[in-house]
Parts: C-alpha cells; structure tokens; sequence
C-alpha cells in the first residue's frame, strides 16, 4: 500500500474541504461550547478528502457520509488512509443526516466531550498533513 505523506487528491474536493479544515482548528482553540461543531466539521474535512482522493484516482465517490466505508473504498486501491481505528469509529458516529435538535452533531452515547474532540482534531491533523 502507498502511505506516501503526500497523497494527491481532486483539487475541487480540497478546495471544498478548507473550509471545515479552518473551522476545526479555529473552533478547538475555543472552550467546550463547540464540541459539537469541531466533530461534526472533521468528520466533514475528512469525508471531503478522502472523496476528493477517490476522485483523483478516477472512482466517483459514492454518496454516503461513513468514514469507515469510504476508508476502506480508498484502501481498496492500495491507498493506506492515516486514520487510527478510533478515529474513524468517531468520525463515522458524528455524521447525522439532519442539522436539527436535539441530535445535530450527538454521538451514540451523547455530546461529545474534550476527549472526543481531542480525537477529532488529531485526525484531522493526520489527514491534513497526508495531503499537503
């Protein structure tokens, strides 16, 4: 498998994924009132990426929002992701298919907490490094 630091990925999707890159790192500098939000936008940065990795190396992205499904559609092509298993567990949790309360951005078990959004943002990072 390739586990170069620089994957290539569709510029398009890259583009599209700066945005939840920046709001993760500017929300994680903030207290635990964004827990929410930091989760729910790795999950974003990092379904965008590897979409856009999918793209690159000519496969149309399926339409789903499960990190787990696409980690694997990505290693089906010799592609090692850098995601530990925990943090595509939590990543693929996060992801709801409303933005309405009382369960925008809950995980199974509830809010997620510093410890989740420790786990969030390191992803985030490992991705964010595999791709530039």
């Amino acid at each position: 498998m390739k586990e170069d630091n620089l994957q290539k990925i569709d510029q398009n999707w890259f583009d599209f994924a700066v945005e939840d890159y920046e709001l993760v790192i500017f929300l994680s500098k903030k207290d635990n009132r964004f827990n929410r939000s930091i989760c729910f936008h790795a999950q974003q940065f990092v379904e965008k990426i590897l979409k856009g990795v999918l793209e690159e190396e000519g496969v149309i992205p399926p339409r789903i929002h499960d990190i787990n499904a696409l980690c694997k559609k990505v290693e089906k092509l010799g592609i090692k992701v850098p995601l530990t298993e925990n943090q595509s567990l939590l990543l693929s949790s996060v992801y709801i298919d409303t933005r309405y309360p009382p369960d925008a951005g809950l995980l199974p078990e509830g809010d997620p907490d510093k410890s989740d959004v420790q786990i969030a943002v390191n992803a985030v990072l490992r991705i964010k490094e595999w791709v530039s």
